[in-house]
């Protein structure tokens, strides 16, 4: 799709100053590249890291793959990101407040605030904020960018009806973490949606998570491309 023909394309060939501003704040930090996705059944504009592996073995070389601040896994657009976001139209979010965990680069919170959810989106690694924000401009009235830790602080606000997450169930370390987070920011009647690829630790997950008081479903969302189906975890609280 040219960008001529996109609903953006103004905001492309006319970026607004704040714009420009942020991405030279993003590209002094790490190198990024622009490309055309899908999300929500339309083509978007999108911005992401241009060589994650690379951003990743710096980390790793500095011995700074542990710091939050600098932890380079949110770089990459994980399967289960596309995965979640092509699962939320079974649902209809429309004026809808949705959390995004551990957010990235913005693609499921992006993919929530084009079906019309108002979004919060959060990472506790700064530039992946930043890099979202940033992604999330053409949708910025329905969206805001925070900083949320898991461990300890809570979201102002009212509670949301929707909490979702892309393959943040990984390292059973930060499942009793994760847990509280989510009861302390669920509305009463709300859901919880949360994706990963299959892993041994999400089949811990699924255990684990029952045993903490949640109703759980499980679905599987494919994405065509001949590698194994997404999991998606659907929670609630049992009344």
């Amino acid at each position: 799709m040219n960008h001529r023909q996109s609903p953006y394309a103004s905001r492309l060939e006319h970026p607004l100053r704040r714009d420009r501003e942020l991405l030279a704040r993003i590209e002094q930090i790490v190198s990024m590249e622009h490309i055309w996705t899908s999300i929500a059944q339309c083509v978007y504009p999108w911005t992401q890291v241009r060589d994650p592996d690379r951003l990743l073995m710096r980390a790793l070389s500095r011995e700074e793959a542990g710091t939050p601040e600098l932890d380079p896994f949110w770089a990459a657009t994980w399967r289960a990101a596309i995965g979640l976001e092509r699962f939320l139209d079974r649902f209809d979010l429309k004026d809808q407040r949705v959390l995004d965990l551990g957010s990235g680069s913005g693609r499921s919170g992006i993919g929530a605030a084009l079906r019309g959810a108002i979004v919060t989106m959060t990472d506790l690694a700064g530039t992946a904020i930043l890099v979202s924000r940033y992604n999330a401009r053409f949708v910025e009235d329905h969206v805001e960018c925070r900083r949320l830790d898991w461990t300890d602080e809570t979201l102002p606000g009212d509670r949301f009806k929707w909490i979702i997450g892309s393959d943040i169930v990984y390292d059973p370390k930060l499942h009793p973490i994760l847990e509280p987070c989510l009861r302390r920011h669920l509305a009463h009647g709300g859901r919880v949606l949360l994706s990963e690829p299959q892993r041994h630790t999400g089949d811990r997950f699924s255990h684990w998570i029952r045993s903490a008081g949640w109703r759980l479903e499980i679905h599987l969302q494919s994405l065509d491309d001949n590698n194994r189906d997404l999991r998606i975890f659907e929670l609630s609280l049992h009344k």
